[in-house]
Parts: C-alpha cells; sequence; structure tokens
C-alpha cells in the first residue's frame, strides 16, 4: 500500500476537474499514464487527486507557454518513479529527545575513556572521575550540542547572536565542571571513582540506547550530519 507521507500534506485548494478539462490531448494523455502506474502501486483515488491537485496547476500554467508535461517533467515513468519513491519529509524531533540521545552518546565516551583509565592507572582515578560526575557533564554536553544543531537550522534572522551563543555555552560548561567537582567531595558509590568494567558496562549500554534512539526517531548526529 502506498505511503499517505509520500504525498502532499495538504492539497491545495484548486478544482481538479476542472483543470483536469483544460489538458491538452498531450497533457491529458501523460495525466491517464501516470495514474494507471499509481493504481497500479495501490495509491487511492483520493491520493492521486492529492497529487494531482499539486501537479495541475503547473501543467497548465506551463503547456500555455508551450511546454508540454514530458518537458516539465519528463518521461511519465521517470515522473510517477519519483512521485511513489519520494523520501517521506522528516518529523521534527522534540528538543529533549535530540538532548538525551546526544547525552547517551557523550555518555558512551566518557565512559569508555574512564574505563580505560582505570583499567591501565586505576590509582590515578580522582573523585571526579566518578559516576555521578561523569554523567553530568555528559548531559551538559549532549543537550549544549543539541541546542547547537539547531541554531545551525533556524533562518540567520532568527538566531541569538554567535558570540551570545558563545558566551552562554562556556558559561554552562563552567557551571556543569564546578558542579562535577563538587560531587568529588562526596562519598559514595556515585561519587568515588569505579572499576573498569562498570565504565565499560556503562559504555556499551548507554551507546546501545543511544544507537536505537537514532535509528527510531532518525536523529541527528553529533553535528548534525546524520
Amino acid at each position: 500500500m502506498a505511503d499517505k507521507k509520500n504525498t502532499p500534506e495538504e492539497a491545495p485548494t484548486v478544482d481538479v476537474d476542472a483543470l483536469l478539462q483544460q489538458l491538452t490531448k498531450k497533457n491529458d494523455e501523460y495525466v491517464f499514464k501516470l495514474r494507471r502506474i499509481l493504481s497500479e502501486h495501490q495509491y487511492t483515488e483520493a491520493q492521486q487527486r492529492q497529487l494531482l491537485a499539486s501537479m495541475l496547476p503547473e501543467m497548465v500554467e506551463a503547456q500555455r507557454q508551450g511546454k508540454p508535461a514530458t518537458q516539465l517533467y519528463g518521461p511519465v515513468t521517470v515522473k510517477a518513479d519519483s512521485l511513489i519513491n519520494a523520501p517521506k519529509p522528516k518529523k521534527k524531533v522534540p528538543f529533549w529527545l535530540s538532548g538525551i540521545d546526544l547525552s547517551l552518546f557523550f555518555i558512551s565516551i566518557f565512559a569508555l575513556i574512564y574505563g580505560i583509565m582505570a583499567y591501565i592507572r586505576p590509582k590515578q582515578m580522582t573523585g571526579a572521575s566518578g559516576i555521578a560526575s561523569l554523567l553530568l557533564m555528559a548531559i551538559a554536553a549532549g543537550f549544549i550540542f543539541t541546542y547547537y544543531n539547531q541554531w545551525t537550522h533556524k533562518p540567520k534572522k532568527e538566531r541569538p547572536k554567535t558570540w551570545l551563543l558563545m558566551l552562554a555555552g562556556v558559561a554552562l560548561v563552567m557551571l556543569a565542571s564546578i558542579a562535577s567537582s563538587s560531587l568529588a567531595l562526596l562519598k559514595s558509590p556515585l561519587t568515588n571513582p569505579s572499576p573498569w568494567p562498570v565504565y565499560l558496562g556503562l559504555a556499551v549500554v548507554s551507546y546501545g540506547a543511544h544507537w536505537y534512539l537514532k535509528r527510531r526517531y532518525q536523529l541527528d548526529g553529533i553535528m548534525a550530519m546524520g
């Protein structure tokens, strides 16, 4: 069954039947063949009319300029294929979900580094390398990068000033660092250094959760590169 997401979300308010009557013989034949292919791919009448509502105004305007549909869209099989296999529109991802995803990514990276350090030089692990401190820094990094990714996708007129963004980022990093150092003063399993298997286990679990979220919700990468 054809996915309705491959069709425009809202059909323009146009009179499809009236526009069909205005088509030249060649364009009318083009539309007939196009609809036949769409029908073979299980497109409903409503879905076909939705597509035609977006195409016909352009077709009628082009034919007034002497351009048939084949010149406007290419062969009917090519146009049909572009409609049937059109990429699905990407859903807008909530800020909190992207923040959690990137936080999990940073947790896995930090935990892997801490695990290697705890294995090689366990006596040099300090209170600042406890699980609680690790989580705090990773979560801060995850949400900072999430905001940066969304900032880069905004129109330039809607973006906060670059210097203001950088200043806020530095301030957040400093606050997270201070909070992380403060946690080191507390004595508990979460604030004390952990054995290396604990860090590596955390790295595996957090990266697995990141991997699942990224593919389940088609999330952007760390620098919005996919």
